[in-house]
């Protein structure tokens, strides 16, 4: 049998002994509603509260965002990777304890959601088996496709002074080092490239894998976005390319803004434009752009350093999905404002509704200043969750005990009417 708010005003009607207006409108029904079902929500977890979001996984990179992607989030509840046709679980560690593995290099098949300024993260600590390819070290300019050069577009870009830098790099000897002169072409971008010797197949990446490189930013005001093109034509020249993959970017690889200092950068093969047709297993060209606005002015030491690619592996997070349940269009909510609102349980665990209406009773109470009336409804609300977790299995794990949800205050809440 389907459950609707209605229903539930019902039964709180009933264990409030009033069913009018005069002292709790309608509107405050709801909210007491939505507030109980996030408490219900955060206490339980059962598993068809559960969802899923495919992450694509590459090697190097550890963090990523999912503020947007799993708008819904509440609590994680299990991250796992595909083997065969079985699944295997990663292992659930806090955020710090897995920032400081990360740290120390130490890969350990685990995971953790991180929260800061206003966004979500999932942390992955993992090796994929997928293959993976260096495709360029920047150790020195020369150190590259055979010992080809990499170059300034100091015709067509802004870009100056390609050095090798053996100071500040992130892997291996060195890193390019470049400067802007915006005055120099007043294309807003700045180029290097490298007509590669020896060739490079990528045969087995093509229109599947991802490249990953280091940029550094001295400055990122301006900073619009990152282009990569890659090219089997021979004797290339920015410019001159007619076969060839192209595709930019305007975030870092974990989906954060770009930062002052090192950026690592992720480009999907499978998002480039191609022209003409050039063939994956003859690689012999990169080119790399840094792209900017108008106001960018001069500056030094760019720096791009250790490009590879590799295949994502695609890696099945579980949630516990923060939405109370769908309007009468059957769009997801997370809060009630209609009587015709359908909470997340209806149809599956009809009996939740008593849970929710002794909780939002309590509330009710509560705001009434009748504290005794208000711990008698907590008591029930309590009595009955309890009945229903020992019937129910759980799919949540407990995130950080100071996480709740933005806007409602469930730790108030427990802490004045808590007598488990």
């Amino acid at each position: 049998m389907a459950v609707s708010a209605s229903d539930l005003n019902i039964l709180l009607n009933t264990f409030i002994g009033d069913s009018s207006t005069d002292r709790i409108s309608a509107a405050e029904r709801l909210a007491f509603h939505t507030e109980a079902t996030f408490w219900l929500l955060e206490e339980l977890g059962n598993e068809h509260m559960v969802d899923s979001y495919d992450l694509s996984f590459v090697n190097g990179v550890h963090q990523y965002k999912i503020t947007s992607a799993v708008a819904d989030l509440l609590v994680g509840a299990d991250l796992r990777q595909p083997e065969e046709d079985h699944y295997m679980s990663f292992t659930r560690k806090s955020s710090r304890e897995l920032a400081e593995e990360l740290g120390n290099a130490q890969i350990t098949r685990s995971w953790a959601i991180d929260r800061y300024d206003g966004d979500s993260y999932l942390m992955v600590s993992h090796k994929t088996p997928n293959p993976s390819f260096q495709i360029a070290t920047f150790d020195t300019l020369t150190a590259d496709g055979g010992g080809s050069t990499w170059t300034v577009d100091a015709a067509t870009s802004d870009a100056t002074n390609a050095t090798a830098d053996s100071i500040e790099f992130k892997q291996g000897s060195g890193c390019l080092n470049y400067d802007l002169d915006v005055s120099q072409d007043g294309t807003n971008r700045g180029t290097v490239y490298n007509d590669y010797t020896t060739t490079l197949d990528l045969s087995q990446h093509e229109d599947l894998s991802s490249f990953i490189f280091r940029v550094y930013i001295p400055d990122v005001t301006y900073t619009t976005s990152y282009t990569l093109t890659w090219s089997s034509d021979a004797s290339g020249t920015p410019g001159g390319l007619t076969n060839y993959w192209s595709a930019s970017v305007t975030t870092a690889a974990n989906g954060t803004a770009f930062v002052n200092g090192w950026n690592r950068i992720k480009v999907d093969w499978p998002d480039a434009t191609m022209t003409g047709t050039p063939d994956a297993s003859v690689i012999q060209y990169l080119q790399i752009d840094v792209n900017y606005g108008a106001s960018q002015g001069d500056d030094t030491d760019y720096r791009i350093d250790d490009m590879y690619i590799t295949k994502p592996e695609t890696l099945k997070f579980h949630y516990v999905s923060a939405y109370l349940g769908v309007d009468t269009n059957g769009t997801d909510i997370n809060a009630f404002t209609a009587t015709t609102d359908v909470p997340f349980f209806s149809g599956v665990y009809d009996s939740y509704k008593h849970v929710v209406a002794h909780k939002a009773a309590s509330l009710a109470f509560y705001s009434l200043r009748l504290r005794d009336e208000a711990l008698v409804e907590e008591t029930e609300a309590f009595r009955a969750l309890n009945r229903y977790r020992k019937n129910f299995e759980s799919g949540k794990t407990r995130e950080e005990k100071s996480f709740k949800v933005a806007g409602v205050n469930l730790a108030n809440t427990r802490a004045r009417f808590n007598r488990r």
